[in-house]
């Protein structure tokens, strides 16, 4: 997609003007309003990227996306020659991969990540860093990677140069495919004016994740199930939700009708505010 392709670019010119900086590290404190200003940028970078993973509802009810997930693997290092350094990490489709460290001397470092098909850069770096030259999540052409494996090669191609890696971190997109089921439920009032209906979840790709359960329309209240926030976890391919529904005498005649929500939440933030993917099922309370 062209967001993406200006995404990598703009992370890219975010790297290299990371890179530029050659503050040595003793005279850090000078610089760190400046630091600050490349940092913030790249988190804006980093947000840009999230959003592009959302992938949108294909059909009403059914919500398909991913889920951007890091970590930090703290394998400190150091590399004084131009040699190979294996690396490994427990997550799995890795789509990206970020270098943190320190490089010392005069001269040139470049450090490759290493596949079948080809070397990519991930840190590169020339002239004198005599006193030290901090890098902060670097990926030249290691932001976006397609499969990468557990366990990977580091080339550190040195000249007159040594580097120290404090940190490496990965991520990968992590599939979250969730539907309710069913579509729709019609409730006859005049044969059911109370009843217990069977929601479903569905968890296509056996993740990891919570919803949110809730309910909208005019005879809400007539709703009830135990607990709104619904866990699902990779052993469970669905999970049940049991409804009651004690609806009102002397209602009106008509039709009634009430969607029923199921919306992702983001790890941790149970809180959280503003938009996100939902599933969605609907129950018509029919009066004629």
């Amino acid at each position: 997609m062209e967001q993406e392709k200006e995404f990598y670019e703009k992370l890219k010119e975010v790297n290299a003007r990371i890179d530029s900086l050659s503050s040595p590290v003793v005279e850090q404190a000078k610089v760190s309003s400046s630091h600050s200003g490349y940092l913030f940028l790249f988190v804006i970078v980093a947000i840009m990227f999230s959003a592009l993973l959302y992938i949108g509802v294909e059909t009403t009810g059914f919500v398909t996306f991913s889920e951007s997930v890091s970590s930090s693997e703290q394998e400190s290092f150091s590399v004084f020659s131009s040699k190979e350094v294996q690396i490994s990490t427990d997550l799995d489709n890795i789509n990206s991969m970020m270098l943190s460290g320190t490089v010392y001397g005069e001269g040139k470092a470049a450090v490759f990540l290493v596949t079948p098909e080809k070397n990519y850069l991930a840190y590169y770096f020339e002239g004198d860093a005599t006193r030290g030259v901090n890098f902060t999540n670097m990926c030249y052409d290691t932001c976006h990677l397609e499969n990468l494996g557990q366990d990977n090669t580091l080339l550190f191609d040195l000249e007159g140069m040594r580097v120290d890696i404090d940190k490496i971190t990965y991520l990968y997109s992590r599939l979250i495919d969730f539907d309710l089921e069913p579509r729709t439920i019609e409730i006859d009032y005049n044969k059911e004016p109370a009843k217990v209906i069977d929601i479903r979840l569905t968890n296509r790709e056996l993740a990891d994740y919570t919803v949110l359960l809730y309910i909208d329309g005019p005879l809400s209240s007539s709703f009830s199930w135990q607990g709104s926030l619904i866990h699902m976890t990779p052993e469970e391919s669905e999970k049940t939700v049991p409804i009651t529904v004690k609806l009102p005498s002397n209602l009106p005649k008509g039709e009634y009708t009430h969607k029923i929500t199921a919306r992702y939440v983001p790890p941790g933030t149970y809180d959280f505010v503003g938009e996100s993917p939902v599933a969605e099922s609907f129950v018509v309370v029919v009066n004629n």
